[in-house]
Formats: C-alpha cells, structure tokens, sequence
C-alpha cells in the first residue's frame, strides 16, 4: 500500500492528464454554450390586498391567490389574455416559455417569462398580468351583485395589484458563458484526477529498491547502474 505522500508524487507526475482533462471539459463547456441562443427573462408580481385588512379576509385572500394561480397557466386564460393586449403571440408558444411562482407569506404570485425575443417576453409577462387582474375584478362584482349586506355593502373585497410593469430587456440572462465554461474545467480537473489516480492504483509494477524491499520482503545486495547504451 502506497503512503499518501508517494500517491501525491506519483499525481504531481501525472499533472498533465489533469490540465488535459480540464482544458478539454473546459472547451467542451463553452463551445456547447457559446452556440446557444441569447435568453431573456422578464418576471413581474401579483400581490392579493385583502380589504379591510383583517384576519379573515387576509385568509381569504390568501385562499383565492392560490385557487387562482393554476388560473395563469391555463390555455383559455392566456388565449384570452393575449387577445385582450392585442398580440398575436401563439398562446403554445406562450405558454412554453412560462414559469409561476407562488409565496402564499406575502400573498405574492410571480410571473417568469423566458424567451429568446425580449419584446415577446414582455409582452407575454404584461398581459398574462393584466388579464389576471382583469378576472379578480370580474369576479369580485360578480359576488358584488350575488352577495350583499342589508346596507347594500359587500363585506370584503380581494384586490390583486401588478407591483411591476417590466420593459423590455436589454441584457441577455443566457447562457452564461463564464459560469458553464468555468464548471466545465472544474468537473473536467476532477475527472482527470480520478484518472490520474486509477492510473496509480492498478499500477503494480516494481520501479524502486524500496518498492522491492517493501512488497518482496527481500534484502537488495545490490544494483546494477544503467549504461548509456541502454534504452
């Protein structure tokens, strides 16, 4: 069995099957990367605003946030939306590049919208957002009108609120070039290190007098010197 100081010599030995390794991941990496096309990521926010304020309605708000949040991804919703905003945007196409997100905490639903063209992504992430807010409102004067107080005064009321208008955007989000490239040579470096170390391990050639000392058990009386004429 080798001492870990021989096994870090015998690797320092065999460095370049790691720099090897690495340089080829590396290029791999960025290669694969570099000949994907820009992305561009646009994300607005929803947040459900109980009136009044209190416990129950919060709750209440709270519940139809999340019954209503399904609602974005759905076909018929984002045909309509997209008609409503005026695009022409294929509600398949549409509805591929989208991605919600949900904190029930802070009554939030985000819209994510990741396309290779940014003025369709903000087109997309804008009227996906306004036709939601849209539909809370159609609904809150539907239960208006099914639903009153003697005094003719709706209990509570859930207002959804867009906290962004996003524009369109400028700087690609993808693909990140540095980042892939960079984990590439670090996955490739480890990779050639196991090599390198396999390469040690199944090696069980004799190359020392202490490799024939320790191993065979046997004393070296003696060695006989290479000659130049030897290969």
């Amino acid at each position: 069995m080798m001492r870990p100081e021989e096994i870090a010599l015998a690797l320092l030995r065999r460095w370049w099957i790691v720099a090897l390794a690495a340089l080829a991941a590396a290029t791999i990496a960025y290669i694969g990367t570099a000949s994907q096309p820009s992305t561009y990521v646009v994300s607005t926010r929803i947040m459900a605003i109980a009136e009044p304020p209190d416990y129950w309605m919060d709750l209440y708000a709270k519940n139809r946030l999340a019954s209503y949040r399904d609602l974005i991804n759905n076909w018929e919703f984002i045909t309509g939306s997209l008609q409503e905003a005026g695009s022409d945007i294929d509600p398949g196409v549409a509805q591929s590049k989208l991605a919600l997100g949900h904190n029930p905490d802070s009554n939030i639903v985000q819209i994510v919208v990741t396309d290779t063209e940014p003025q369709r992504a903000a087109t997309i992430a804008n009227a996906l957002a306004d036709g939601f807010v849209r539909r809370n409102e159609a609904e809150n004067e539907r239960q208006i009108a099914q639903r009153t107080t003697p005094d003719n005064q709706f209990p509570g009321r859930v207002t959804m609120e867009k906290l962004e208008t996003p524009a369109v955007p400028t700087v690609p989000s993808g693909p990140r070039v540095r980042v892939n490239t960079l984990a590439g040579g670090v996955l490739g470096a480890v990779a050639g290190l196991m090599v390198a170390f396999g390469t040690i391990y199944l090696d069980d050639t004799l190359k020392t007098r202490r490799d024939l000392e320790r191993y065979l058990k046997w004393p070296v009386l003696g060695t006989i010197p290479p000659t130049p004429g030897d290969k």
